[in-house]
């Protein structure tokens, strides 16, 4: 059966084994200066997320397999979803089995579109400061860190908080919302890829960089 793009975590992010893991909001911002001394600030494009994965040692067949899905992704051409390995869940739902089957919508997008509300959780669901959340719209995927706690009350709808980054235009009431093992769809970064050492038994330092695709 052919390979389908993104690859979803059961096929890439869970199989890989990943030791070291470096989660970045990078910005891509300049600044200026005047000649008054003050400083200008200006935004030139979008953040995207980016992560540096260094992956645990493994036996040779094992690191073999790995570098196969790698190798599958024909460099940066493919996508996979990538979601954090130590915090697939929110905080104070570490095993996800609070919020259970709950289907979590977005219920207000703010007119600052860095605000929202989230509706249908269970009543008194807490999210907490840097919790993730996904979402898919308009053929595209999310990807947001909770800045601002939150929580459910009566009828499972959240106050207003805020996250980062800002929304994108296109991001709509209704639209559901990802909470346990929250991804964003991602490519690896130009040649960053390294095989690592093969060693008596163990293949050591392989590694990678990925960026977000929005």
């Amino acid at each position: 059966m052919a390979l389908s793009y993104p690859l979803i975590a059961s096929v890439f992010a869970d199989k890989i084994g990943m030791l070291n893991v470096r989660w970045q909001l990078k910005r891509q911002d300049e600044i200026s200066g005047l000649g008054n001394g003050q400083i200008l600030a200006a935004e030139l494009g979008p953040p995207l997320w980016m992560c540096e994965i260094e992956l645990e040692p493994a036996y040779h067949e094992d690191a073999d397999e790995i570098q196969a899905l790698i190798e599958a992704l024909d460099g940066s051409m493919n996508t996979f979803y990538m979601h954090s390995q130590w915090h697939k869940y929110p905080k104070l739902d570490p095993w996800g089995t609070i919020l259970g089957s709950s289907t979590p919508t977005i219920h207000t997008v703010g007119a600052n579109m860095k605000s929202m509300r989230i509706q249908g959780l269970p009543n008194g669901y807490q999210l907490s400061v840097g919790d993730f959340l996904s979402f898919d719209y308009s053929g595209r995927r999310a990807f947001h860190r909770v800045v601002e706690a939150a929580t459910a009350a009566t009828g499972g709808i959240t106050g207003t908080f805020e996250i980062r980054p800002h929304f994108r235009t296109g991001v709509a009431v209704g639209q559901s919302i990802t909470l346990k093992k929250a991804a964003m769809k991602a490519i690896i970064v130009p040649d960053s890829f390294d095989p690592g050492d093969i060693q008596a038994m163990m293949t050591t330092g392989m590694s990678f960089a990925c960026i977000q695709v929005p």
